[in-house]
């Protein structure tokens, strides 16, 4: 019993943090990233700003995104869940190459100087992200309504 509540825990802090991170994405693309074209004089500085809050802000949700998505892999047994899991690591893998091989190093450039062309970069491959994370939330909801139903049938068939 104490495994399958081990598992409930962390299908429910992995479905909230990846939850909270698609908002915020979704917010970031249409949004926020849009309204820096308007920014016409301190946009460096507004920039650097952006990037410790942000940082901050979404640093210690994307670890326990991270390390709850290797546990749920480790902890998932049955052979649906498994593959979920799988799915869910994969595509979380994806979102972080992405950001460290295109959102990191273009809010970089812009930190140093003001640029149309890498701003219009950032807000198109910003979209991989959003998509992939929004992709994870909708594998995250199938990997609670399995869960849901195996726990069913165990109670009903087993009295677990």
């Amino acid at each position: 019993m104490e495994g399958v509540l081990d598992l409930i825990y962390l299908t429910l802090v992995q479905l909230v943090v990846t939850w909270m991170v698609v908002g915020i994405m979704w917010f970031l693309q249409v949004v926020h990233y849009p309204l820096y074209r308007k920014i016409k004089e301190g946009f460096v500085e507004y920039e650097r700003s952006h990037i410790r809050r942000v940082a901050c802000l979404l640093g210690p949700i994307m670890l326990v995104e991270a390390i709850t998505a290797i546990l749920l892999m480790g902890i998932s047994t049955e052979g649906t869940l498994t593959m979920l899991a799988g799915a869910n690591l994969i595509v979380l893998i994806l979102i972080w190459l992405s950001t460290f091989l295109f959102q990191v190093s273009q809010h970089q450039k812009l930190s140093i100087r003001f640029s149309h062309n890498i701003l219009q970069g950032l807000i198109n491959c910003n979209w991989i992200r959003t998509l992939l994370w929004t992709l994870k939330g909708g594998i995250m909801i199938y990997f609670c309504y399995e869960l849901f139903q195996l726990e069913m049938i165990a109670k009903k068939f087993f009295d677990l």
